[in-house]
């Protein structure tokens, strides 16, 4: 049966329960029996009728606002007959009946409220933020419902005169029930202008049908105001009469397409063009399906259950729980599939090209490495070759001696200049090292180590020699740094037999780095030193002598 059919017998079926409710009410009776049953048939009809509608709205209004708003006025049809209908059957007692009276004005000031506020919310966006416009509206309502509620300690809604407190039938209207007719007028009128901006905005078919319901609901609350006597004689129920109509109205919103709802679930279903999808029960029983998807047995459905499975030609079989059964649908990944493997082929190509490159780069640095390594080696050769000589010749020496005291002072020479070797191999492989990893170089500490390192060496020649260095605050290269260690060495090798003790000082003076070195020896060291490598001899005592370098 096709989505119109359906709708349109359900009307019908609503139409005929409203006939029939109307019917009972109408229709007189002598038997009290009869009467009770009538007015238990028709209040048990709108309650059943407005009970369906909730669900209705719970189920198919699309946004949630919405769809809150309008199943709180539902909810308060159904609990405004239910208090008439105890008002009316069950309740006899004049204080019960004023109860059920006063709690009448929850739903009579709250659903043209509600109404209001779910016609303002008709073009909202889902993620709009409405709860001021919400509150604007709710908190006044619940103001007078309070008045209504609490009118027997202030009687400003109704007033009991003298005597009559306890009567439900004599009483005089006060300010409040003015006050609560007007908002109820304005939330009425309010909601049927909106509704007939909206719904001709909106640029649909029918958008006259929410505005009549609202028109008629209007106009019977004017005419029921005034007192005029064919509406209480034809219909002067107010309950039934005003929740039909706020149903209506919201119900013909929904009929053209003011409030967007999720029906026509098969013919949608079906139509969806590019879909290969089925919908089952729990059992795996087909219930709904588009296009053309395959019949897969229930073992594969059950495997499905747990993750996705591609299956011959490149169909993807996927699976999603939907509320009271399974949804399978199927995907062409053949192409994707296609491209999968190129994409992996492609890979495998790079990573063997990779693997080329890296072992050609990893040969390539070895050889870069051993390149960099016979550098500095021929480098230090170079710098070294003259205490390298002196060692060879030392060496010889020692071979040809047979002094014990001879043998151990070549011993102490030879120490000596191994040191000096030894700190100078450090000293420019740090320089390398740190200009490669950009870095600073060579510091102050450096020449200060090696010139330790070589002063305990000068103890084994019975020379002793001592160290000084200050210049933190002097602006100075690396290779000046290792031109001091180089005048040291030099120092030493020339006054190896020809001095007992060398107070090396390395200062700054003048923003300039000089040599300062006190030597205490027995020979003419003047002779000997002056004017080579730079140096300035001069002869401070007998036997003490003053050289100076400047090297910055």
């Amino acid at each position: 049966m096709s989505y119109k059919k359906k709708r349109l017998l359900s009307y019908i079926a609503i139409a005929s329960l409203v006939i029939l409710a109307y019917i009972c009410r109408q229709i007189s009776f002598k038997s009290l029996f009869l009467i009770q049953f009538a007015g238990q048939c028709r209040s048990s009809i709108y309650i059943g009728l407005y009970c369906a509608w909730v669900i209705y709205l719970e189920k198919h209004v699309v946004d949630a606002k919405m769809r809150q708003c309008l199943t709180w006025i539902a909810c308060l049809m159904v609990f405004w007959f239910l208090v008439r209908t105890i008002k009316f059957l069950i309740f006899m007692e004049p204080l019960e009946m004023r109860i059920c009276w006063y709690l009448y004005y929850i739903p009579m000031i709250l659903i043209p409220t509600l109404g209001l506020n779910a016609a303002l919310l008709m073009d909202k966006e889902e993620g709009e933020n409405t709860k001021k416009q919400s509150a604007c509206l709710i908190i006044p309502a619940l103001c007078l419902i309070f008045a209504v509620l609490t009118n027997d300690l202030h009687q400003k809604v109704f007033y009991f005169p003298k005597g009559f407190f306890f009567s439900n039938e004599v009483y005089e209207y006060r300010f409040i029930f003015i006050l609560i007719q007007i908002w109820m007028m304005l939330c009425l009128m309010i909601m049927e202008v909106v509704l007939m901006r909206k719904s001709a905005a909106s640029g649909r078919k029918w958008t006259w049908f929410p505005v009549l319901p609202g028109l008629l609901l209007l106009g019977w609350n004017l005419c029921h105001i005034l007192g005029m006597p064919f509406i209480k004689a034809y219909v002067g129920d107010m309950t039934a009469v005003c929740c039909f109509l706020m149903a209506a109205i919201y119900q013909s919103s929904i009929i053209c397409g003011l409030i967007p709802i999720n029906s026509r679930y098969i013919e949608l279903f079906q139509a969806a063009g590019g879909l290969d999808a089925e919908i089952t029960d729990w059992s795996f029983k087909k219930c709904y399906h588009s296009g053309k998807f395959l019949d897969i047995p229930q073992e594969v459905r059950e495997t499905l259950l747990v993750g996705t499975l591609v299956i011959e030609n490149g169909t993807r079989m996927n699976h999603l729980l939907v509320r009271g059964g399974h949804l399978f649908w199927a995907e062409d990944v053949s192409l994707l599939m296609d491209q999968y493997q190129d994409i992996e082929e492609q890979q495998e190509e790079l990573r063997e090209r990779n693997r080329l490159l890296q072992k050609n780069y990893q040969q390539e640095a070895k050889r870069r490495k051993v390149e960099e390594q016979n550098r500095l080696l021929d480098l230090i050769q170079s710098q070294t070759a003259g205490q390298i000589e002196l060692i060879s010749h030392f060496m010889e020496e020692l071979e040809k001696t047979e002094s014990k005291e001879v043998y151990e002072r070549l011993l102490g020479k030879i120490v000596v200049v191994g040191t000096y070797l030894k700190r100078r191999k450090n000293l420019t492989l740090t320089l390398h090292n740190e200009k490669n990893e950009n870095r600073e170089a060579l510091k102050t500490e450096d020449l200060i180590q090696s010139l330790a390192e070589s002063c305990m060496a000068l103890k084994l020649c019975k020379i002793r020699a001592l160290y000084y260095v200050n210049i933190q605050n002097l602006e100075f290269h690396d290779e000046e740094l290792i031109k001091c260690y180089d005048y040291f060495e030099w120092l030493v090798e020339q006054l190896f037999d020809r001095m007992q003790m060398i107070f090396f000082r390395v200062v700054e003076m003048e923003a300039h780095l000089i040599i300062s070195v006190n030597v205490i020896s027995e020979n003419d060291v003047y002779a000997l030193l002056s004017g080579q490598y730079g140096a300035e001899v001069e002869q401070e005592d007998e036997k003490e002598w003053l050289i100076r370098c400047r090297i910055l």
